[in-house]
């Protein structure tokens, strides 16, 4: 059956884009390897049709035009029936514009209904023909319903799940976190360009094979993260959130939450942080799926029984409705209300203590000639937006205080900022905050 392409306007949160590296003022120029590492965007990567168990998660949505589906996050299936995914891709939160998100403040509202949800295991969403699967229960850790270092979820999927002639699960990493500096692979189904606000480039799954941990938890010295989060140089987009930050041995050892605006910072929930979490409801999935359960699991609690179990994995179908499996997305004139979960939740590394590097685009800046100093944004004369009480030094490339002395564009090189910094300023929206998808009709340009 046919699907046909989703329309929905939808504001910049995290992106499967990288900024290009701001020219360096008396230091060396960026070699090719640095230029490789910060310009390698998912956009500028490539389709993922290898790592099949990375799927989508579409979301229902009804329109004047009819019913129909719309990509709306990404996931991982761990087992057949299993996907790991991000907590406010199920639920909206509490904040009283329902979008921004503070840590230490923000909580989770209620859970949507899995009945509203689909997921998609094609690597170009609706253009493969592969039926979606209906998701039949939405699960999240028990106790404090607090946003940062609480956004994972699971779905379990309606029947037995993904037959293994469609799709091959992926191996949690249950036994250790992601270091500092260690390299991962990005995958996701989010915007390919910051500035689509309508969605034409997301529904596709890239992935980009170098993003970099930059730290984790208090480390990060941040209030931007909680413990069981990490912060890394990850080009990570709206629509990736709950995408998977697979470690050198392929397995999933984050969950994309949150990133910048800019689309080049994004942060993890751990998976080693909910284990148990997620070891008790691969169990509960088992006996679900009427299957043995995968050996990383560990042995299985007292009593446990999956029932009859199939040999050859899930012999069900995609596209298990109760309602015939009609599925569409929605149409070329489908509207998306505002205030959905759909989106991603954005950071502002501002401010984050460095001292010699910054995750993404950002530079690492101090009033004096010696680190610490704190992450600024990248400026330029063509674009001189910097946050209220800084303002664009062009020829350094960064956001500086009129005082500011130093900017720091690596662990080995300083660049002397001139006392009176070029260019100007004007206030930008700073902070945490969860941007929510806005009404709008436009056609859709392609799949």
């Amino acid at each position: 059956m046919k699907l046909r392409r989703a329309t929905f306007a939808t504001a910049l949160a995290l992106t499967l884009v990288c900024a290009g590296a701001a020219a360096v003022v008396g230091c060396e120029r960026a070699t090719p390897e640095d230029i490789a590492r910060t310009d390698s965007a998912i956009i500028g990567g490539k389709l993922d049709t290898t790592h099949k168990g990375v799927v989508s998660l579409l979301k229902e949505v009804s329109t004047n035009q009819g019913d129909g589906f719309y990509p709306a996050c990404s996931g991982t299936l761990i087992t057949q029936n299993l996907v790991l995914t991000a907590h406010h891709c199920v639920a909206g939160l509490n904040s009283a514009d329902g979008a921004s998100v503070e840590c230490g403040k923000t909580e989770f509202r209620d859970l949507e209904r899995a009945s509203t949800m689909i997921v998609s295991v094609e690597a170009n969403v609706g253009r493969e023909g592969i039926d979606p699967y209906r998701v039949a229960q939405v699960w999240v850790p028990p106790g404090d319903p607090a946003v940062c270092g609480r956004d994972i979820a699971l779905l379990l999927l309606a029947g037995s799940g993904v037959p293994a002639n469609v799709a091959t699960p992926i191996e949690p990493a249950l036994d250790q976190d992601l270091a500092a500096h260690e390299v991962f692979a990005a995958i996701g189904y989010g915007l390919q360009d910051p500035s689509d606000q309508y969605g034409d480039t997301a529904g596709h799954r890239m992935s980009v094979t170098n993003a970099e941990v930059f730290c984790d938890g208090a480390a990060c010295n941040t209030a931007m993260v909680s413990d069981g989060e990490f912060i890394a140089d990850s080009p990570v987009c709206s629509g990736d959130s709950g995408g998977p930050a697979l470690n050198g041995s392929g397995r999933v050892s984050g969950v994309t939450s949150r990133g910048d605006e800019k689309c080049t910072v994004g942060i993890y929930s751990s998976v080693y942080a909910w284990r148990d979490f997620i070891i008790e409801k691969t169990f509960d999935a088992a006996t679900a799926g009427h299957y043995a359960p995968p050996a990383w699991a560990g042995p299985p609690p007292t009593g446990f029984d999956p029932g009859t179990v199939t040999s050859g994995g899930s012999s069900s179908t995609g596209g298990s409705s109760g309602s015939g499996g009609s599925f569409s997305l929605a149409g070329s004139n489908g509207m998306v209300s505002g205030g959905t979960s759909a989106v991603s939740p954005t950071v502002d590394p501002l401010g984050l203590s460095c001292t010699g590097e910054c995750p993404g685009s950002y530079k690492c800046w101090a009033e004096t000639n010696q680190p610490p100093g704190i992450c600024v944004p990248e400026c330029s004369a063509a674009s001189p937006m910097c946050p209220a009480g800084f303002t664009c030094n062009t020829t350094l490339g960064a956001c500086t205080k009129p005082q500011g002395s130093t900017v720091h564009t690596s662990s080995s090189c300083s660049v002397s900022a001139p006392s009176s910094p070029a260019g100007g300023g004007v206030a930008i929206w700073l902070g945490l905050g969860l941007l929510g998808l806005a009404s709008a009709r436009r056609r859709v340009r392609r799949a």
